[in-house]
């Protein structure tokens, strides 16, 4: 080939192929058709959460219990997820206080290398429900001060479900 005619074919194929890293705007079909009938042995109860509701993430530590909960059918317009913590057999936080599409309450991060969270934030504190692939979950609570504080829990790993994303996409709190 002449030298005029290699850059311009090397141009055409770049620009015709698609690229390394496609960018999706959404779930890939695995999870955008999964049912909680093909996922439900995956999620493990949760004395926080009611037997109709799906039980997200969980984490004790101690006395205490931490939950995400969620009811099995969420969208941008019905269903609800609620962030609860027991101490002792009691109720000491609910988040949201009422029940309510999550949208705008909560944020739901999946990323490349299998680890997810799901983070709100509350009277200015930011809380992450850190869920990593390969080692144990933890509740991270940044303070309006900075100040950062970090609650071990468990190998849980159900953010990663499929239905889990299912129902975080379609809540409208899919970050990425």
């Amino acid at each position: 080939m002449n030298k005029i005619t290699w850059p311009l074919l090397f141009t055409a194929l770049v620009l015709a192929a698609p690229p390394a890293f496609p960018q999706e705007t959404g779930p890939v079909d695995s999870i955008r058709e999964a049912t909680w009938e093909a996922y439900s042995d995956d999620y493990p109860g949760s004395p926080l959460c009611a037997k109709d509701e799906i039980t997200l993430w969980s984490c004790s530590a101690g006395r205490r219990e931490y939950s995400l909960c969620s009811s099995r059918v969420v969208n941008r317009t019905q269903g609800y997820m609620q962030y609860r913590a027991f101490k002792a057999g009691k109720t000491v936080f609910t988040y949201p206080a009422a029940k309510r599409p999550p949208a705008g309450a909560f944020t739901y991060t999946s990323y490349g290398n299998g680890n997810a969270s799901v983070e709100f934030v509350n009277n200015g504190y930011r809380y992450t429900l850190a869920d990593p692939l390969r080692s144990p979950s933890s509740i991270m609570v940044e303070a309006p001060s900075g100040k950062t504080t970090e609650v071990s829990c468990g190998a849980n790993q159900t953010l990663q479900v499929n239905y889990t994303m299912r129902l975080m996409y379609e809540a409208g709190v899919w970050d990425r």
